[in-house]
């Protein structure tokens, strides 16, 4: 997916609406003005045993699928503070991300430059990237009008499963193309073993009282059973290996896991053109990569054959980058864990260059540059001269030299049409290769002149 060159940017270091997607649990929840999911309860700390019944009204019902169950539960921020699931992962927040985005770049909702995205994380991938595209579009277009940059697009920057929400909505959904860019950070593309193990066994069971009712929770979830491996994670004793989807394993919901199976294949066949695609990923971590299966019992492995391929402690390093690509020699790993990743100021420094990236011939030559079509073989001794500029002011004018006499000719302007389009025809007085240049020779230096060699024929 090759990055596309910017040619619109505003004064400003970042021209794009630059949108914000959490991982699993990382936005705010509530219900009736009341927050039900924040701070409080995700660190699962003693404040959180008074609150059990908020968490048990989480639980979604049988056969949610990808609908919205109706409880009146909605987003309303990102957590920017510490949110752990014993077992799965433990986040430091998206505080640090926010910060920097807005001190070093200038991004802000109240600028209109930054949205963030929360979304209800018990649901289905799909409906999210639905209600992504029911918010990207509007903002974009407020942006494109507050920036009077019409050019402008979307920038995807997400983390862990906000990935997966992005990936939908931009490859099925066909958000891309309002896209310029998504960058990912520890999305689980395959999935995490880690999710296995917590339907499996239970969220954390050494918790006590505060397992029983994250684990129906989660069980619940068609979001975490979207976050099952989609490689063959489970191993007999004889090695063999078979993946999670036909396999059954308790704790697991078997429709929910065949759901996830499906839309892994829609991610994984997915197109994905018209925008470029950063992945960054951890590595060195000790990281879940399989698990035996044994008598209906799961016994996670930080191996793969014997092989330990590490990770960021959550998600392995061979599910950190889509399955379209071939291998991961384009992913900028860091040595940090799942949940620091987004807040890693290598990481960062990395993000402000890709969101600030520029065509370096803006700076280093500074001319306009033309898009001129004539013909190869003119007709007659007129030759049509064609022109689209980014500027509509421009004065050009095209002259022709006669490759073997040296002849020139006088040269006609270019009549200005309008919306940077600008024509002309042009004489050839004799048969032979003509060498035709485009420029604007009232403001030298101004336009990059543009030849193009033209044959007139014998008359």
């Amino acid at each position: 997916m090759p990055s596309t060159p910017r040619t619109d940017l505003p004064s400003g270091p970042v021209g794009d609406l630059v949108v914000v997607l959490p991982g699993i649990m990382g936005s705010v929840l509530a219900r009736d003005g009341r927050e039900v999911w924040n701070h409080t309860l995700a660190v699962a700390g003693r404040l959180a045993l008074s609150r059990l019944d908020e968490v048990e009204r989480l639980v979604l019902p049988p056969g949610t699928g990808d609908a919205d169950p109706g409880d009146g539960v909605r987003p309303v921020g990102l957590m920017n503070g510490l949110h752990v699931l014993p077992g799965v992962f433990a986040i430091d927040g998206y505080g640090t991300l926010l910060t920097f985005l807005e001190r070093r770049l200038g991004l802000s909702e109240r600028a209109g430059n930054l949205l963030t995205f929360p979304y209800d994380w018990r649901l289905s991938v799909r409906l999210t990237a639905r209600r992504l595209a029911a918010r990207v579009e509007p903002a974009l277009a407020d942006w494109r009008a507050r920036s009077g940059n019409p050019g402008a697009r979307a920038v995807f920057v997400a983390h862990s499963m906000g990935g997966l929400v992005a990936r939908y909505y931009l490859d099925v959904l066909g958000g891309g193309a309002h896209a310029r860019s998504l960058v990912t950070i520890g999305t689980p593309y395959r999935g995490s073993v880690n999710a296995l193990v917590s339907l499996h066994a239970g969220v954390a069971p050494g918790l006590g009282r505060l397992s029983a009712p994250f684990t129906r929770l989660a069980r619940s979830m068609p979001s975490l059973h979207q976050l099952l491996p989609s490689w063959r994670c489970l191993a007999d004793r004889d090695g063999t290996r078979s993946d999670v989807v036909r396999t059954q394993v308790s704790g697991v919901d078997g429709a929910l896991s065949a759901d996830a199976g499906r839309l892994h294949e829609e991610l994984d066949h997915a197109d994905g053109d018209g925008y470029a695609l950063h992945v960054f990923g951890g590595c060195r971590q000790p990281t879940r990569q399989s698990a035996l299966l044994t008598s209906g019992q799961l016994g996670a492995r930080r191996d793969l054959d014997g092989t330990d391929h590490l990770g960021d402690g959550t998600v392995p390093r061979f599910s950190c980058f889509p399955a379209q690509w071939t291998d991961d020699s384009t992913v900028r790993f860091f040595a940090q864990k799942h949940g620091a990743l987004q807040n890693e100021r290598a990481l960062l420094n990395q993000l402000e260059a890709l969101l600030t990236a520029r065509d370096p011939r803006r700076f280093l030559d500074g001319r306009l540059e033309l898009c001129v079509d004539v013909p190869e073989v003119a007709e007659g001794a007129e030759c049509p001269v064609e022109v689209t500029a980014d500027d509509d002011r421009l004065a050009l004018s095209v002259t022709a030299e006669h490759v073997e006499t040296g002849r020139a000719d006088r040269g006609r302007t270019l009549r200005n049409r309008g919306d940077g389009r600008y024509g002309t025809r042009l004489t050839l007085p004799a048969p032979g290769a003509w060498r035709v240049t485009v420029t604007d020779t009232r403001n030298a230096g101004r336009v990059h002149p543009v030849s193009s060699v033209v044959l007139a024929p014998e008359r």
